[in-house]
C-alpha cells in the first residue's frame, strides 16, 4: 500500500495519547491527522471542536463519508450542513455520558438540599451554624430530555424517593419516569416542580425553551440544574428568578457563552453553583467514548452498519 492509498482521517480536539494509540492501532491503513484540514478526507473523529470550525470543515469536504462526534448532540451550525447531504453518515456518543452526568446532577442537587455551600462557608470562618436541610424523598422533579442523560438522572433521583416526570419530543411512556409530557405540554410539565433538570441537546426546538413563564410555574423556591446546553435556559430569566426567590438556586454546567465570561453575574449570584462544563469529565466516560469510536472504526472498515447514527432532522 502506498501513501496515496491510505484513508485520510481528520481528528478534532486531540484525543489523549493512549486514545490516539488505540485509534492508530485499530485503523492501520489510515493517515490520522489532527493539525490540518488541507486536502480531502474520508472520515472525521471529533473529541472536541468549535462548531464554526467543524462547519467550515464540512463545507470544504463534500466527499466526507463518515463523521463521528463523542458528544451526544450536534450544534445547529453543524446540523445545517447536513440537511439534504448524501453520502455522509454521522454518528454520535449517545450512551457514553449518562452515568457521569447523572452523578453530577445528583451531587449538585444534594449540595443544594443539604446546604453544603453554606456549611463550607461557615467552616472557613469557624462558625457553628447548622442550616435547615431538605430531603430528596417526596420532591417532584422534572427532566427535560429523556435520552441517555435524562434517563440515567431519573434512575438516580428515583432511588432517593423523588417523583420524576419527563418532557420529551416523542410519544409514549419511558420506564424511568412516572409520567411523560410532550414538548407542546411544557407549561403543564413545569407546574409545581421542586426540581427542574435540563438534559436535552440544543436544537431549534429547545433553544430558549426555559424562560420566565416556565420558571414562574415551578414551585416557589425550586432548584434548577442545567447539564444540557446553555442556550436552552434564558440566563437573564434565571437570574431574575433567583433574585426574586422564585428559584432558591441553580446549578449550571453549561452556558450560552463558554468559557463563562468573568463579567457574568452568574459567578457572584448567591445560590448559583457554577461548574465548567465538566459533568461528564471522568476516566470512565473517556473509556466508553473510546470503546464506541473503536467499535465504529471496525464497523466502518468492514462495511457493517455503524452505531448511533444521527438523524439530521432531530439533531441526535
Amino acid at each position: 500500500m502506498t501513501a496515496n492509498d491510505r484513508v485520510r482521517v481528520r481528528t478534532f480536539g486531540a484525543p489523549a495519547s493512549e486514545a490516539a494509540k488505540h485509534v492508530a492501532a485499530a485503523w492501520p491503513d489510515a493517515e490520522v491527522l489532527g493539525d490540518t484540514s488541507d486536502g480531502d478526507f474520508s472520515a472525521a473523529l471529533v473529541w472536541d471542536c468549535d462548531p464554526g470550525e467543524l462547519a467550515g470543515f464540512l463545507d470544504a469536504q463534500p466527499a466526507l463519508a463518515w463523521l463521528h462526534t463523542t458528544a451526544a448532540g450536534l450544534p445547529p451550525e453543524v446540523l445545517s450542513r447536513l440537511a439534504g447531504r448524501e453520502g455522509l453518515t454521522v454518528t454520535n456518543g449517545a450512551g457514553t455520558h449518562g452515568d457521569a452526568v447523572a452523578e453530577h446532577v445528583l451531587a449538585l442537587t444534594l449540595a443544594h438540599c443539604k446546604r453544603l455551600p453554606q456549611l463550607f462557608d461557615a467552616q472557613r470562618t469557624s462558625r457553628w451554624q447548622p442550616p435547615v436541610a431538605r430531603e430528596l424523598r417526596g420532591l417532584r422533579a422534572g427532566i427535560v430530555g429523556l435520552g441517555d442523560l435524562g434517563r440515567a438522572t431519573a434512575r438516580l433521583l428515583s432511588a432517593f424517593g423523588t417523583e420524576v416526570v419527563g418532557l420529551r419530543r416523542g410519544e409514549g411512556a419511558v420506564a424511568e419516569v412516572s409520567a411523560t409530557y410532550r414538548s407542546d405540554q411544557l407549561d403543564a410539565f413545569c407546574e409545581g416542580l421542586d426540581l427542574l433538570v435540563v438534559a436535552a441537546p440544543l436544537t431549534e426546538g429547545t433553544r430558549g425553551l426555559i424562560g420566565r413563564r416556565q420558571l414562574a410555574r415551578l414551585q416557589h423556591g425550586a432548584f434548577l440544574v442545567n447539564v444540557g446546553r446553555g442556550p436552552i435556559v434564558d440566563e437573564e430569566a434565571l437570574l431574575h428568578a433567583v433574585h426574586t426567590g422564585q428559584l432558591a438556586g441553580a446549578a449550571l454546567d453549561v452556558f450560552a457563552t463558554e468559557p463563562l465570561p468573568a463579567s457574568s453575574a452568574l459567578w457572584s449570584t448567591p445560590g448559583v453553583l457554577i461548574t465548567p462544563h465538566c459533568a461528564d469529565t471522568t476516566a470512565e466516560t473517556d473509556r466508553r467514548c473510546l470503546d464506541l469510536v473503536l467499535d465504529n472504526i471496525a464497523r466502518y472498515r468492514s462495511g457493517r452498519p455503524l452505531r448511533n447514527v444521527v438523524d439530521p432532522q432531530r439533531g441526535y
